[in-house]
């Protein structure tokens, strides 16, 4: 009997698909040596054929051709989607080559890291920023009042009037005021935050 005959006779109920099997077990053992080289066992290739051939059973039409030939097709698509293989798109797929972010890595000094260790993240590293930036600001602003206490009131009152608000104030307690913020002894504080 030909491959076709026992085909249409697993269709018809008249022939077990094992019969098919054997019929087309070359056929397969041909192909699926051919696909041994992507990293999939003959075994596993074989369970796939198996599951095509049910699959080309199930929509051979007579009138449209052969059976190897449905069955071929439907082969090679089992064989490509087993070694992940399914299309171009599929190949590019950034999750087929992604790494795991806890794959271990070793730096210049032998520690052992992963993945995620070496990673920067953009969430994290603005929140370190803004907390320095705010212990800075913090910091100068702490400087600055105790610089400001050291001045006599009505100097302290010039300089924060027209520096903070832009009030009017007595020229020469301003003028006194700001050089004795340049003094030395008031100044070094303030230095490291200009």
């Amino acid at each position: 009997m030909t491959t076709n005959e026992i085909a249409a006779g697993v269709q018809a109920g008249q022939a077990d698909y094992l019969q098919l099997w054997e019929a087309v077990r070359g056929f397969v053992y041909d192909r699926a040596y051919r696909w041994a080289r992507y990293d999939v066992t003959i075994d596993d290739l074989q369970q796939c054929a198996f599951l095509a051939l049910v699959e080309a059973v199930g929509s051979w039409d007579r009138d449209r051709g052969t059976f190897l030939t449905l069955y071929g097709l439907k082969l090679q698509a089992a064989f490509t989607e087993a070694a992940g293989l399914r299309t171009e798109r599929d190949k590019r797929d950034p999750l087929r080559t992604a790494v795991s972010l806890d794959a271990p890595l070793t730096d210049d000094e032998g520690d052992s890291l992963t993945l995620s260790d070496v990673i920067p993240d953009p969430v994290a590293v603005a929140a370190i920023n803004n907390v320095a930036e705010m212990d800075f600001q913090q910091r100068r602003h702490s400087a600055l009042e105790k610089a400001l206490a050291r001045l006599p009131e009505a100097q302290r009152a010039a300089v924060v009037g027209k520096c903070c608000y832009g009030r009017r104030v007595d020229t020469r307690a301003y003028n006194a005021g700001l050089r004795a913020l340049r003094h030395p002894s008031i100044s070094r504080e303030l230095r490291q935050y200009a």
